[in-house]
């Protein structure tokens, strides 16, 4: 099985994501949805860290995936309910770490 790598961008940082070939596309999409609900909360709560943005965002996702999309608690209470999750965040930075190695060894020939 073919592997390709695609350069998504989150807060302005660069991320190399492995996937299939031909998933190009929808991986790219994937980030730009991720990146957009990114931005959302910045403009809520501002820069508060990067790992702590995207458990946000994860927790997010995770509640839009679960079916809860009606009634959903406006960014800015979903970012107080979460501003002390550093467990999380430091699980999403080791997470973050693991992903780009990955990456890395994926581009060498």
């Amino acid at each position: 099985m073919s592997h390709s790598v695609v350069t998504i961008r989150l807060n302005g940082n660069p991320y190399q994501i492995g996937c299939g070939a031909g998933e190009e596309a929808h991986v790219s999409k994937l980030g730009e949805e991720v990146e957009s609900i990114m931005q959302s909360l910045v403009a809520s709560v501002g820069q508060i860290g990067e790992a702590r943005l995207l458990a946000m965002v994860a927790l997010i996702l995770a509640d839009r995936a679960a079916g809860h999309t009606e009634n959903t608690p406006p960014h800015n209470e979903i970012a107080a309910a979460t501003a002390d999750q550093d467990a999380a965040a430091e699980a999403l930075e080791m997470a973050a770490a693991r992903i780009s190695t990955l990456a890395t060894r994926l581009t060498k020939p």
